[in-house]
């Protein structure tokens, strides 16, 4: 038995206290916040909240959502769960949120699933990706950050189900009116992690080993200086650590 807190921040904030047992995930609490801009001042009293409803003082395992999300609110949330497996001493795994939100959509019925965060600028964070067992998927289309009108083009094109999380259901609900908008499990992310350990224990080939909790930065954040806002990024220029 290993106990998880779940963290992620893509989409305002999700935190769980998550009981997995011979391959039954249960949900011990969950707390979350439509905050977008107060994710300092919130992380920490959730994570407490979580653990106290929860009845559990220390975590097995950290399980943290790796983004794409605005530049801020990610490195708040990394920071947080990174300092609390430190403190705890306990191993931490990052997992795309994108790919988290593309799970969950598949666990409403999507076969195949375009999972969609608000990247703001008018712009959206895209995955596709196809259902793969019952816990698990594969990446068709890696994360980009593109306009609504193309990613719908896109769509229609290339039939997918759009997933967004709930608290996004009314963003670009003219261009996606048949968008799954799910409340993400916290179950879902450990689901998932479980999912691809077991796959690399078997020695599966293409089974994904990479659990690094890099932040996904798809463009350097906006300049709060007057300047007009920087383009898209190539690559992951403000990786955690990392000085440019």
């Amino acid at each position: 038995m290993a106990i998880y807190l779940t963290l992620d921040v893509a989409a305002g904030i999700t935190i769980g206290v998550v009981r997995e047992s011979f391959g039954t995930v249960e949900v011990l609490a969950c707390e979350r916040s439509g905050d977008t801009r107060h994710h300092a001042e919130n992380l920490t009293p959730m994570v407490h909240d979580a653990l106290r409803t929860a009845h559990i003082t220390t975590p097995d395992i950290v399980v943290v959502g790796t983004g794409p999300a605005a530049f801020t609110g990610l490195r708040a949330g990394l920071v947080t769960a990174q300092t609390l497996a430190t403190v705890w001493q306990v191993p931490i795994y990052g997992l795309s949120s994108l790919e988290i939100l593309a799970r969950a959509g598949m666990d409403e019925g999507a076969n195949v699933a375009v999972a969609i965060i608000d990247a703001r600028r008018k712009e959206v964070y895209a995955l596709r990706a196809r259902a793969m067992g019952p816990d698990d998927l594969e990446v068709l289309e890696p994360p980009r950050v593109l306009t609504p009108a193309v990613l719908t083009d896109e769509i229609a094109r290339i039939p997918a189900v759009p997933v967004t999380h709930e608290s996004d259901a009314e963003l670009y609900a003219d261009l996606f009116p048949d968008a799954s908008h799910v409340a993400v499990s916290p179950a879902v992310a450990v689901r998932l992690l479980r999912s691809r350990q077991a796959r690399a224990e078997a020695g599966e080939s293409g089974a994904a080993t990479d659990f690094s909790t890099q932040p996904q930065y798809l463009r350097r954040p906006d300049v709060h200086s007057g300047a007009k806002a920087q383009p898209r990024a190539d690559g992951n220029p403000y990786a955690l650590g990392e000085k440019r």
